[in-house]
């Protein structure tokens, strides 16, 4: 008699991923609040998410934005890159950092990286700067949270626009101790919210200063260039009836996008934001377990301690 032996099934190994989100029955339940309500889009929950997150991360102004990507593109076009221009980036980061500067018709230069905070390095950016002087604007990345060399770098720029991809940082801090966000070393700072972000809004993004104009370009450019602000208007005769701000009446100024985050993501967002400490806690515990397992190789010249 022949004995017939069934192989083991073999163990699925187990893909590691490198980040995700984690949702909580309160984000849930802040979603389903806004899903019961009137507004869905354009409504009030988004201007307390960009309330909350210029307050936690020390900005007077905040736009909220559909992705970080589109985060970028805006801040890009109110510093004013425009064709022909030169803006300066690393190769470390996503393609966005870069791609910001071709939407708007510029051109990306690239400088090396300092190998301790892994962002652009600021002997690298003096030195691309003193080769092509017509830079316009500084993108530095603050890779898995790093922002380290950035009080440096605002030095080199010096009247040039900084625009901080800060799409790892939300939570982490400059090595004087100040927010990332604040505005003290840069003049616009982009955040991003996909699910393996700190936070999350499932898509989403925002850009923070503390530049009043900027605020106001920002804006226009996250929703087609309409203005609706009745002393910004143009054409008075057409926005005033009797006397009275016309409430239907508004001018397209610039040409801007539809880069508007809707109530729902704003909700998610302003929920999660309340948890964003113990989430950098969670990071920075894991982010120190590599250190301690790696900290013999000869290659781990810096800390993985980020907010990233």
């Amino acid at each position: 008699m022949t004995t017939v032996r069934q192989a083991r099934p073999q163990a699925v190994p187990r893909f590691l991923g490198y980040g995700r989100q984690l949702i909580g029955e309160d984000d849930i339940a802040a979603v389903v609040s806004v899903l019961r309500g009137d507004h869905l889009t354009r409504g009030p929950m988004v201007d307390r998410f960009e309330a909350a997150l210029a307050d936690r991360v020390g900005a007077r102004h905040c736009v909220a934005v559909s992705s970080g990507t589109a985060a970028l593109h805006i801040a890009c076009l109110a510093a004013g890159l425009k064709p022909g221009d030169l803006g300066l980036t690393t190769p470390l980061t996503f393609v966005a950092s870069a791609n910001a500067m071709l939407y708007c018709g510029a051109t990306p230069l690239l400088a090396d990286i300092d190998p301790d905070g892994l962002g652009l390095a600021p002997q690298a950016a003096e030195a691309t700067i003193a080769d092509h002087p017509e830079i316009r604007a500084l993108l530095p990345v603050h890779f898995g949270g790093l922002a380290h060399g950035s009080a440096a770098l605002r030095r080199v720029s010096g009247a040039r626009r900084v625009i901080e991809d800060a799409c790892h940082a939300l939570g982490g801090g400059y090595e004087d101790g100040q927010p990332v966000g604040c505005g003290v070393h840069a003049d616009m700072t982009v955040f991003s919210f996909h699910p393996v972000k700190p936070i999350t809004t499932a898509e989403g993004g925002a850009v923070v200063t503390n530049d009043p104009e900027l605020y106001r370009m920002l804006r226009l450019l996250r929703s087609h260039g309409i203005e609706h602000a009745s002393e910004r208007l143009t054409h008075q005769d057409a926005a005033f009836e009797s006397g009275a701000p016309n409430p239907w009446y508004y001018e397209q100024q610039v040409l801007g996008f539809n880069y508007r985050m809707s109530d729902l993501q704003a909700a998610l967002g302003l929920s999660q934001l309340g948890k964003l400490e113990a989430f950098t806690a969670r990071r920075r515990s894991i982010a120190q377990r590599y250190d301690a397992i790696f900290e013999k190789l000869p290659s781990s010249r810096h800390s993985a301690v980020g907010t990233g």
